[in-house]
This record gives C-alpha cells, sequence and structure tokens, in this order.
C-alpha cells in the first residue's frame, strides 16, 4: 500500500470510508435539525397566540399537512401537544387578537374596520379573520366592525345625541342626500337597535315626502302659467 499509494494501508482505509462517514453526519445533522425544528414548532403551536397550522407552515416554509405530520410525531416521541377545543378551528380563548378585540367592542362597538386596525397596529385582513370567528359565537355585537364609513358612524352618533334634530334636517348638515332612506335601510337590515327611537321617525318621513310632493305641484303650476301665457 505504501508503495502503491504512498501511504499507510490504515490511511488508505480511513480515507476510502470518508464518504461514508459524511454521509452518516450529514444525516445525523439532518435528523438533529428536524428535532430542534420539531420543538420550535411544538412550542409556537402551545404558544398563547395559538397560531393556526397555516400560520406555523408560512413560519418555517412547510405545508399545512406536514405541520400536522410534524406535531403528529412529536406527540409519539413523548413531547407535550396541547389539545385545543375545538380540535378544528380557532382557539379564542387563547387568542390575543381575539381578546383585544372583545375588549375593544365593549368600550367603542362603533367602529369601522379600518379603526379596528389601526387601533390594534394589524393588518384590515386579519381583523375580518378574527371577526368572523368571533361573530360565530355571537362575543362580539353585530355591527362591530361592520360598517365601512365613518361618515354613517357620526352621523348615527349625532343622530343619538340629538332627539330634537330630524334625520332629515341632519342628512342636510352632513350632505347626504337622503338620510331617512339611508336610515329605513339600516333598520330593514337588522340595525334599528342602532338608532335612539323617537317620536319624529314618522314625521321625518311623512315631512320629506310633502315636501317632495310640493315641489312637484309647484312645478306643474309653474308649467301651467308659461303655457297659458
Amino acid at each position: 500500500a505504501t508503495k502503491a499509494f504512498g501511504m499507510s494501508y490504515d490511511e488508505v482505509k480511513r480515507r476510502r470510508s470518508l464518504p461514508e462517514i459524511k454521509q452518516i453526519e450529514k444525516k445525523l445533522a439532518s435528523i438533529k435539525d428536524v428535532d430542534q425544528r420539531m420543538i420550535k414548532i411544538v412550542q409556537m403551536y402551545n404558544s398563547e397566540q395559538a397560531p393556526t397550522l397555516e400560520e406555523i407552515g408560512r413560519k418555517f416554509g412547510l405545508t399545512r399537512q406536514r405541520v400536522h405530520q410534524i406535531l403528529k410525531e412529536a406527540q409519539e416521541k413523548g413531547l407535550e401537544v396541547a389539545r385545543r377545543k375545538p380540535t378544528l378551528g380557532h382557539w379564542i380563548e387563547r387568542c390575543k387578537i381575539c381578546q383585544q378585540m372583545r375588549k375593544l367592542a365593549a368600550r367603542q362597538p362603533l367602529m369601522t374596520t379600518r379603526n379596528i386596525a389601526q387601533t390594534l397596529r394589524i393588518p384590515t385582513w386579519k381583523v375580518y379573520w378574527h371577526l368572523n370567528k368571533l361573530r360565530a359565537r355571537d362575543l362580539v355585537p353585530p355591527h362591530f366592525g361592520h360598517f365601512r364609513s365613518e361618515r354613517i358612524i357620526e352621523a348615527i352618533k349625532l343622530y343619538n345625541r340629538n332627539p330634537s334634530l330630524s334625520a332629515w334636517k341632519l342628512g342636510q348638515k352632513l350632505g347626504y342626500k337622503n338620510l331617512p332612506a339611508l336610515f329605513r335601510e339600516l333598520r330593514r337590515r337588522g340595525f334599528g337597535y342602532l338608532l335612539v327611537p323617537r317620536v319624529g321617525n314618522a314625521k321625518d318621513t311623512h315631512s320629506a315626502a310633502t315636501r317632495r310632493q310640493g315641489r312637484r305641484i309647484s312645478t306643474r303650476q309653474q308649467g301651467l302659467k308659461r303655457k297659458t301665457a
């Protein structure tokens, strides 16, 4: 061996086995990395934020199904994986954003989705996602985050603060063409409870119709006068 290769037999044997050793070391390293990743995934899954499998998958570059498999493997290896109730879905009680939204809804139930996003400093799409989970269990008022326009919310608040101000006059003041009709649409959709009831509602509608009819009669009379002249 010394004459052929310029080194001892043991050295030749060692060098020939190096590729195999490297492969074994690489495999061991990969197993070690998987185990570390598994622990991190379990920790993330068990955290107070209670992220979904999709969110964990995005964090580690895995599919939802693969995250599910890793959690199952972790349980088989004796790692403690939190049991979520319900098993499928979102754990509202452990979700930080959901709890913040519930507190916010209790303080300021009339808010747009944009206001909620700005207050909690989260993207608007997250507001919609968590709102759907909360509404499904009736944990927030149905009008919380329902309106997209701050203008209509301001109109509702002003209307409720000024019992003597009719919807028609308030609409003129705020630049609405027909605020009474808009309020009627709110009642039709089941949001009438947001408007403080008042005796003048029927009168407002009647007076608005009377004014429109009066304008039409006046226009006709002016037309007849022109024809007569």
